[in-house]
């Protein structure tokens, strides 16, 4: 997902925090030290102190923003819940407003996966994320149907463009496509972008609000964040501790594909610009 930086949108972002505050003096009231750091397809992200702790605030302005806010911190709550005791984590929920498209979750110390991959600490940032996944995950898993139709789909809105030969690739491998995935209530958008290490574990961060996903995405999309970090590209080193958390054959039998799709969604959207590695390394499979 892209995200801007942009002086100009992180004004008008903050603007719109400064007016939402207006509309409701009690929330502004409670919020200081704002600083907008990230913009994104109709959301801000913002540093700031709320209720005189650091926090960060996300806004939501498009037209689903109630569900958005509501998706989003439901996640956040029913993991908190599952993950108490454990050695993994979410931030705090600390204030939920859906209709105004705003909520506000604790800010988390540590350095994100992103920022250990770039000093080179990959093995570190690859168990954090395999923790926090097995332990996110441990009491929902359940085994469902590979849902067929609905990747063939996915594969077809790809087609006919930039990636058709990693399409037709993909294609070719659901021949051996599992009988049944392993569905969870993980992430969504599982990067090491959205992983804080800290010496009491690491915390998850911007789950997506849906729910009772196939564990393998989560997986091939955090696989894949770390793959961009390593001169060797994709190996075993990396994938091999994530597929631990699957059974045998659905691992060996679903990884390819789900990460196929996956790229196969990254050159259409570029327009066929970048991933000449990955695309060269897929179709030699």
């Amino acid at each position: 997902m892209a995200r801007s930086f942009d002086t100009l949108d992180l004004v008008a972002a903050h603007r719109r925090l400064l007016d939402l505050f207006e509309e409701r003096p009690h929330l502004g009231a409670r919020a200081s030290g704002i600083e907008a750091f990230q913009t994104y397809h109709q959301r801000a992200v913002f540093r700031l102190t709320w209720d005189g702790r650091p926090a960060i605030a996300k806004l939501i302005w498009h037209a689903q923003k109630a569900r958005a806010v509501s998706g989003q911190t439901g996640a956040l709550k029913q993991l908190a819940e599952a993950l108490e005791g454990r050695p993994a984590h979410v931030p705090d929920v600390l204030h939920i407003a859906p209709k105004a498209g705003f909520f506000v979750i604790s800010f988390v110390e540590g350095l994100s996966g992103l920022e250990h991959l770039r000093e080179g600490r990959m093995a570190e940032v690859i168990e954090a994320g395999r923790l926090w996944l097995s332990e996110a995950t441990r009491t929902t898993r359940a085994q469902r149907p590979f849902p067929m139709a609905r990747f063939t789909q996915k594969l077809d809105s790809c087609a006919g463009g930039p990636a058709q030969d990693v399409v037709e690739r993909t294609r070719t491998l659901l021949a051996h496509a599992p009988e049944t995935l392993t569905i969870a209530a993980g992430h969504g958008d599982y990067w090491p972008g959205n992983l804080i290490l800290s010496p009491d574990g690491p915390t998850a961060i911007d789950l997506s609000g849906h729910r009772d996903i196939p564990l393998i995405e989560d997986i091939t999309r955090f696989s894949r964040g770390v793959s961009e970090h390593s001169e060797a590209g994709l190996t075993e080193a990396i994938t091999a501790p994530l597929l631990s958390l699957l059974p045998e054959d659905e691992a060996r039998q679903s990884f390819d594909l789900f990460y196929g799709l996956a790229l196969a969604q990254k050159i259409h959207a570029s327009g066929g610009i970048g991933y000449a590695h990955e695309r060269a390394r897929f179709l030699s499979l």
